[in-house]
């Protein structure tokens, strides 16, 4: 496998059309960049979030993958212009259906709310693998995924390393109620803390993907427990917000270890100045590259007989002292493919 450095192609955000009518489940002829000349495919990867940097590192891993492979295979990677968002994913991917591409790597925004639409894809002939999130049923030939709640348990073994000797209590702060993706983070962080008799968790608080939101709950809780020691974000969106409501409040961000999850430019920056203390990265990066090798493998039948429909790619903890080192900085997501 060629590694990226970083990401490249501007994502693309389709305009609403129908979906299409259901039809066999057999690949259809025919398709958009598909040729029996020159058995030229093209494969869709719909995110749930148009241009964020854990996307642009599974679609760099997906063109890897694509080079690797061999032929003309094009990536074409799309997505709503809010995250997690359902209503927003479902236009989107009645869009990429309409087109008929070859196949679809997919990260679905919600559990169930997405099992329909993307029972219709398949239904129409397009073959289907799901990366970061999966279905509540196993309609896709495979998922490849990240193991958020050990990632949350990652986080909570580097905050009581960070806070060894300190007393006080501990605030998470995740997206939303409902949201599997980022609720299993959390659930694997509070489980790792609970039974430590010197921090006390606070109740979960949800800032919705909104920086400012997650700004107010800091300011806010600071009032009311000005013996906060950590902050966990599930997601960046309340890591940056964490960190200006914690400036908001002039407090000394050496008081406050700060750890999130993921790792775009924005905490990496914020790792390196010292406003965040430790990042959780998720494997982006290889859920592309993994997903796509699968994809095409099934298009040109060959698949191997044993092979898993779950695959879990590790979390890894990037910290200011290994952030250089080079098994770990191929964590961290970038802003375009190269």
């Amino acid at each position: 496998m060629k590694p990226r450095h970083a990401v490249g192609l501007a994502l693309l955000t389709g305009a609403v059309l129908a979906a299409t009518a259901c039809g066999t489940s057999e690949p259809a002829a025919g398709r958009e960049g598909n040729s029996d000349d020159d058995k030229s495919l093209t494969i869709s990867l719909l995110t749930t979030y148009n241009g964020l940097p854990f996307y642009t590192a599974m679609q760099c891993g997906a063109e890897d993958a694509a080079e690797d492979l061999g032929g003309d295979i094009k990536v074409v990677s799309e997505g709503p212009p809010r995250g997690m968002n359902a209503a927003d994913q479902i236009p989107v991917l009645e869009t990429v259906v309409s087109r008929q591409p070859d196949g679809l790597i997919f990260v679905p925004a919600d559990p169930k709310a997405m099992l329909a639409p993307i029972k219709s894809a398949i239904d129409s002939g397009i073959p289907v693998v799901t990366t970061d999130a999966v279905l509540a049923e196993k309609v896709a030939i495979a998922q490849f995924r990240g193991d958020n709640n050990a990632g949350g348990q990652l986080a909570a073994n580097e905050l009581l390393r960070q806070t060894k000797g300190k007393s006080g209590k501990v605030l998470v702060l995740d997206n939303r109620p409902g949201l599997p993706v980022t609720n299993e983070r959390a659930e694997g962080f509070i489980a790792a803390l609970e039974g430590q008799t010197s921090l006390e968790l606070l109740p979960t608080q949800y800032f919705e993907d909104d920086p400012n939101k997650a700004a107010t709950i800091v300011q806010s809780s600071l009032q009311a427990n000005p013996d906060i020691v950590g902050i966990f974000a599930t997601a960046e969106a309340g890591a940056t917000g964490a960190v200006s409501g914690l400036r908001s409040a002039q407090v000394d961000l050496e008081d406050v270890t700060v750890i999130a999850y993921d790792a775009g430019p924005v905490l990496v920056r914020s790792l390196k100045d010292g406003t965040i203390d430790a990042l959780v990265a998720q494997g982006s990066y290889q859920q592309g590259y993994d997903a796509m090798t699968r994809l095409v493998q099934h298009i040109r039948g060959e698949t191997q007989p044993d092979a898993p429909f779950d695959n879990v790619v590790d979390n890894v903890l990037v910290t200011r002292d290994n952030m250089k080192d080079p098994d770990i900085a191929k964590f961290l997501y970038p802003t375009e493919c190269s």
